[in-house]
Parts: C-alpha cells; sequence; structure tokens
C-alpha cells in the first residue's frame, strides 16, 4: 500500500496537540483543531415546535446536530427539549446565527456563550481572608479530620488533640491544600450535637492546627456559634452540609468574617435523609437548588469569589443518584462556582464493590477520583489523601498535565 495509516483512539485536546504539534501544524492551527475534537452538548427545553426546527436547521448547516423530539417534524410537542450535539467553536457560530432568528432564539444564542464561557474558564482561585487559595494547578486536596466519636469511617480515632494535630500535619505533607475539620457526626442516622459539645470537641484541634504549614483550616459545621469560634481560631473555610440553612446565623458569620464556605445540597438532615430520597433528575434538581442557595446568599453579602459548591454525595442520594451526579459533576460548572465532590468512603462505593468496612473502599473511590479529574472538580474532599495525591500525579502525567500536585 503506498500510504500508511492510523487510528488515532484518543480525541483528548492533550493527544490530539501532542500529534500535531510533531507534525508542525501552526500553533494557532492547533488550537482551533483540537478544540473541534472535543465534542460538547447542550440541551435547551421549553421549545415550541418551531423553534426545534429552526434549531436542527441551523445545526445541520453548520456540521453539528440536534437530537429532537421526534414528532418536532411533524409539528408537536409545543413544549420539547432539545439536545445540541457539536463542539464549541461550531457552538459559539450557532449562538451568533441565532440573532437574527425569532422565538427568543437570539436570547438563547446569548446563553450558548454564557455557558461555553463558565465551562471553558473555571473560576481560578478562592478568596480566603487574608489571601487566596489558587485552583489553577489542577484538584487540591481536601483531607477529612473527624474528631468525633461516631463518624461512619474513623470516629474516635482522632478525638484526642495531639493525635489530631499529627493527623492534620501527615495529611498535609502527603498533599493535602486543606484540612476539614468536623466535630459532628453527619452519617446517616446521626442525630443533632448541640453547638457547646461540638466545639468543645473542634477548639483544642483548631488550636493545635493554627498555622499548619502548607494547608488552610476548613471547619465542618452547620453551626454559626461554631463556626465563628473557629473562624476566630484560624479557619479560613466554613464547609456547611446543610447549604447556609440549618442556622439563621450562619451566613451573617460568613460574610461578617471574610471566610470562604462551602455550599453543600442535602435532601433532610443526617438523620432524615435516607429514609426514601428521590428524585426525577438527580443532578438537574440538584444544580438548580444549588444555584437558587448560592444567588440568596451573594444577596446576603457573600461574595462570589468565596463560594464553592458541593453536589453533597450520598446526602439523601440513592444508589443511581450519586453514580449519575458523579457521571454529571462537570455540568456543575455552569454556575461558576469552584466545585467540591466529597465521595471519599461512601456507602454506594461498598454497595458497588461489596466492601462493607469503609477502610476498604479506598481503591472503587479512586475510580471516583477519575472521572472527577476527567470532570475538572477543583477540589476532592477524601480520607485518604496519599493514594488520592498518588492518583492525580499519575492522571496529570497520562494527561500532559505534568506529574506534580
Amino acid at each position: 500500500m503506498r500510504y500508511k495509516l492510523h487510528l488515532i483512539s484518543s480525541t483528548r485536546r492533550a493527544t490530539l496537540a501532542g500529534h500535531l504539534r510533531r507534525a508542525g501544524v501552526d500553533p494557532a492551527g492547533i488550537e482551533i483543531m483540537t478544540r473541534k475534537a472535543e465534542t460538547v452538548v447542550m440541551r435547551i427545553c421549553g421549545l415550541s415546535s418551531a423553534a426545534a426546527n429552526i434549531l436542527k436547521q441551523q445545526m445541520l448547516s453548520i456540521g453539528g446536530d440536534a437530537a429532537v423530539h421526534r414528532e418536532v417534524i411533524r409539528g408537536g410537542p409545543d413544549d420539547s427539549c432539545a439536545y445540541l450535539i457539536s463542539d464549541a467553536k461550531r457552538l459559539e457560530i450557532l449562538a451568533g446565527n441565532l440573532a437574527s432568528q425569532p422565538f427568543g432564539l437570539g436570547e438563547a444564542g446569548s446563553e450558548i456563550v454564557r455557558l461555553l464561557g463558565m465551562r471553558s474558564s473555571p473560576p481560578a482561585a478562592v478568596s480566603l481572608p487574608g489571601g487566596s487559595l489558587d485552583l489553577t494547578g489542577g484538584p487540591l486536596i481536601m483531607g477529612i479530620l473527624n474528631v468525633t466519636p461516631d463518624s461512619f469511617s474513623d470516629g474516635g480515632r482522632f478525638s484526642d488533640p495531639s493525635a489530631a494535630a499529627e493527623k492534620a500535619a501527615r495529611m498535609a505533607e502527603e498533599g493535602a491544600s486543606i484540612i476539614d475539620i468536623g466535630g459532628e457526626s453527619s452519617r446517616p442516622g446521626a442525630t443533632e450535637l448541640h453547638p457547646a459539645e461540638e466545639l468543645d470537641r473542634v477548639a483544642p484541634v483548631l488550636e493545635k492546627t493554627a498555622g499548619l504549614s502548607g494547608a488552610v483550616i476548613s471547619i465542618d459545621t452547620r453551626h454559626s456559634e461554631v463556626a465563628r469560634e473557629a473562624v476566630r481560631l484560624g479557619a479560613s473555610i466554613i464547609n456547611d452540609i446543610s447549604g447556609l440553612t440549618h442556622d439563621p446565623g450562619m451566613t451573617e458569620v460568613a460574610s461578617g468574617s471574610a471566610a470562604a464556605v462551602v455550599v453543600m445540597h442535602m435532601k433532610g438532615t443526617p438523620e432524615t435523609m435516607q429514609d426514601d430520597p428521590g428524585y426525577d433528575d438527580a443532578p438537574d434538581e440538584i444544580s438548580a437548588w444549588l444555584e437558587s442557595a448560592t444567588d440568596r446568599l451573594v444577596e446576603d453579602g457573600i461574595a462570589r469569589d468565596k463560594i464553592i459548591v458541593d453536589p453533597g454525595i450520598g446526602f439523601g442520594k440513592r444508589l443511581e443518584d450519586d453514580v449519575e451526579i458523579i457521571d454529571r459533576a462537570g455540568d456543575l460548572h455552569t454556575l461558576g462556582y469552584p466545585v467540591l465532590v466529597g465521595h471519599s468512603r461512601k456507602s454506594f462505593i461498598g454497595t458497588i464493590t461489596g466492601r462493607d468496612r469503609p477502610e476498604e473502599r479506598t481503591g472503587g473511590g479512586l475510580a471516583v477520583t477519575g472521572r472527577c479529574l476527567d470532570a475538572g472538580i477543583q477540589i476532592l474532599r477524601v480520607h485518604d489523601v496519599r493514594e488520592t495525591a498518588d492518583y492525580i500525579k499519575v492522571w496529570k502525567a497520562i494527561n500532559g498535565k505534568g506529574g506534580s500536585s
């Protein structure tokens, strides 16, 4: 045969860019062509049949496609969704072409551009008291430090403040950029702890970890009294599993202290959250809730650059919900905030793998870590810092992003 052919199975932008560089392609051309190698899917709902048909034709005219309801071609239904399937560059062209179209499609085009921008340029930092948390180097690890007698995974192991401080220092050495200290168990069925007792548990640990080299301190609490004292003792992040809805005073503490906040979704409370939770579309419903919650916090005085969102894996979710949320975790980037995922040792991993003991779920959890890295998740909350840091290093090397975490 005259020519030598080779099928390139990977269409990742980094892999393709390497091929094109070796072929001597102009750098500007590499940028254009690698964008075309990455498929983007955009869903648009509330369409009349006429609007859906226009979208279909406009997408076909630029070399993309639109999946529409099978009855659209016959004039129905009056309210449907379409999935626009293309690359980012063609979707930008589509947005421009929609500007002159009827049925509000010009406004939809503007929203396409906005969503593509948030997807391609997620927040680069989180503002903290006296500094910031840099997110540009890849995912950060938040190490879990439970100082409780009854947490599902490591309850009782770090109740002693000195042992807890040693654990915090070890996690920082292993690669944790954030240490998340919690004094109240949030395992399914756990009852609420009085803030005074919670503070008795966490305050000595906060005092011993203050100034810990190389790590930011986070306080895992839903009580404003605990958060206020924790920030005074050096915590820079308030990680509230209730999304700052449990304690009316939490928003005031956060806005007044300049601490960053993690806004997590949870259906119910730890005591009730697994009492038959259900969703029609878990990722969509959670995203809508997070959007509403963060809008409220911004209105109440918390700066956008201090907000992190968390879908709340295992908090009022079924197995199928957790799996779908992780598969679609990248969708949360369109909210415009850094995304945190806390999947470590969760029961859904045990259900899938048959591992009853939480400490045996590290391997299964690394599969979730890989999916989160593919989705561009910025913060991973984990128990197993060393293993996660190693995984990130290898993943980065494979994906052409360098070998360090």
